[in-house]
């Protein structure tokens, strides 16, 4: 007992005489009381003083208005106080309205003193065990309500959702009027967990933790780990459930994942090393596979043991720049020595990269050997083509998109008389064509080209005339095709000088029309002229004359 306090046992019983001697029991025993007769003066007592009794010893059949049992129930709607029966008649009607309104029973009239203490004690302990309870409740509740990790109280057998705090509220996406209206299969997705159970089912029977999805109000689903514990909660078993988020620590493993499986499945080979020792942190399946050593044989070694044409110093004089923040990528050729000796080249790309906040080496090295032998097999051919272009006879000519020379070769030096100097990036039009009106002409046939590859004479051989630099006319024989370079039409021209042919064609259509002494034009070429004019004057409808000169004994002449 509390030597500053004594708890207050206010004594309901309309018999004074009993009143009394109950209160100086109670006395004895440390209690303060204080004695009323009816129920209204119990009420008014319990709820209007400013100090309210610790206990009430209520009698049960009062003369007034109100008996003990309606005195009680009043009180105990306003003020949770205990209280204890008085009575006489311990009849089973008498028994079933006390545990209707108390659950701190009663004590028969005219019971040992020490029964009476007995069963007063006994109701004080077992209020301080409610109240005990109900602060735990309340901390709970509080806890609960307020917390910012979502929530949820379910009946472990119907699945109903009993209670759901704030936080599950905004994560789920319902109000909680809803969510009191829901079950926990309304928000558990399809998605079954380890052991094949559903969700919803693993989450009834209890589980640390469930993996599972959960459908969001938006319809959208989100992996969260949820842990589970049964909890006495008003006096019900429940199932108390605290939901953790996890879609984006999922969503990042996934993406580790996917990153991890890229370094190890890449076809190139992928090294990581300390900045400071060089010793490699992780090679990648393909490294592996390719030089012949084993993770841990690598992991002992520095990329200067795999290349040759380094030495510990030259390559930490490389990685200055990056260490310096000088640069963000070095890309170098080199050769990396495998396990057996055998040599091979590649291309590294270098970085230095922050990883778990600590910076390291990443390389990534491109075995090039294929390369290389194409770069040589390639190398040959150009020089072929090349030798072939630079000793061909023919002019053989290149032009781009826009018309501008970019291949000349010396042949077309000699037939044209430029430079190769002189016309490399200039319009070659300008160049060929004296006629303004053609070059208008052929300006409006290059924007064709340009856009289809497709031209009047693409494709084809044709005769023409052009302009040697010191300004005489030639005759060319020009081949045109056509090439698609970077999505672009460029055109290639071959031209063969053929002004001796054209001269001696010349000679013989002359030598073929003429008589070779005189000169002068003879019986074929006038038949020639006369089908000419008649088929002239057929489309003119003109009249015309014919007059025949007849030098006697030409012929003679001509013969002789």
């Amino acid at each position: 007992m509390n030597a500053f306090y004594l708890k207050k046992v206010l004594i309901v019983e309309d018999s004074r005489l009993n009143a009394q001697i109950t209160a100086d029991i109670l006395t004895r025993h440390g209690y303060e009381t204080e004695i009323v007769t009816s129920g209204e003066e119990a009420v008014e007592k319990a709820l209007n003083n400013i100090k309210s009794p610790d206990l009430i010893l209520m009698d049960i059949e009062l003369k007034g208005a109100i008996d003990g049992i309606d005195a009680a129930r009043i009180i105990q709607q306003h003020k949770d106080i205990p209280i204890l029966f008085l009575t006489a008649n311990a009849s089973k009607e008498i028994m079933e309205k006390i545990k209707s309104v108390s659950a701190y029973g009663y004590v028969l009239k005219g019971v040992d003193e020490y029964v009476l203490i007995s069963q007063i004690e006994m109701a004080f302990k077992l209020y301080e065990a409610k109240m005990q309870l109900k602060k735990r409740e309340e901390l709970f509740r509080n806890m609960f309500e307020n917390h910012d990790v979502a929530m949820i109280l379910i009946d472990p057998q119907a699945g109903r959702i009993i209670d759901a705090n704030k936080a599950a509220c905004h994560f789920y996406g319902y109000s909680r009027e809803t969510m009191l209206q829901m079950d926990i299969e309304a928000v558990s997705g399809v998605s079954t967990i380890d052991g094949g159970q559903r969700c919803s089912e693993a989450l009834k029977k209890g589980c640390n933790p469930c993996i599972c999805f959960q459908r969001l109000a938006n319809g959208e689903e989100k992996l969260v780990e949820i842990y589970s514990s049964p909890v006495d909660y008003q006096g019900k078993t429940l199932m108390h459930l605290i939901v953790f988020d996890i879609t984006e620590q999922w969503k990042a493993k996934r993406e580790l994942e996917f990153y991890k499986n890229l370094f190890e499945d890449s076809l190139n080979e992928i090294y990581i090393f300390h900045p400071q020792t060089l010793k490699f942190i992780a090679v990648n399946r393909g490294a592996r596979e390719n030089l012949g050593y084993t993770e841990e044989e690598l992991k002992q070694m520095t990329p200067v043991d795999l290349k040759p044409e380094f030495t510990l110093q030259s390559f930490k004089e490389l990685l200055e720049p990056l260490l310096r923040d000088e640069q963000k990528q070095i890309v170098f050729d080199t050769v990396h020595r495998r396990k057996d000796g055998s040599l091979y080249p590649v291309e590294i790309h270098l970085e230095l990269v922050e990883f778990d906040k600590e910076k390291v080496f990443v390389a990534l090295v491109i075995d090039i050997t294929e390369r290389r032998e194409m770069e040589k097999e390639l190398k040959e051919k150009n020089e072929i083509l090349s030798t072939i272009m630079e000793s061909a006879g023919d002019a053989i000519i290149m032009i781009d998109d826009n018309g501008k020379v970019t291949f000349w070769n010396p042949a077309a030096e000699r037939i044209l008389g430029y430079s190769r100097e002189e016309i490399i990036g200039k319009d070659l039009h300008m160049f060929m064509i004296q006629d303004m009106r053609l070059y208008e002409a052929y300006k409006e046939a290059f924007k064709k080209f340009r856009l289809t590859g497709k031209g009047s004479i693409v494709g084809k051989t044709v005769e023409m005339k052009t302009r040697h630099k010191n300004g005489h006319e030639i005759d060319v024989e020009l081949s045109l095709s056509a090439v698609r370079i970077k999505d672009s039409w460029h055109a290639i021209g071959i031209i063969r000088d053929i002004s001796e042919r054209k001269r001696f064609e010349e000679l013989l259509y002359r030598q073929s029309i003429t008589d070779p002494l005189t000169n002068i034009y003879n019986r074929r070429f006038f038949m020639q002229m006369l089908e000419q004019e008649i088929e002239r004057v057929k489309r003119n409808k003109k009249p015309f004359s014919l007059i025949m000169f007849d030098l006697d004994h030409f012929k003679n002449v001509n013969d002789r």
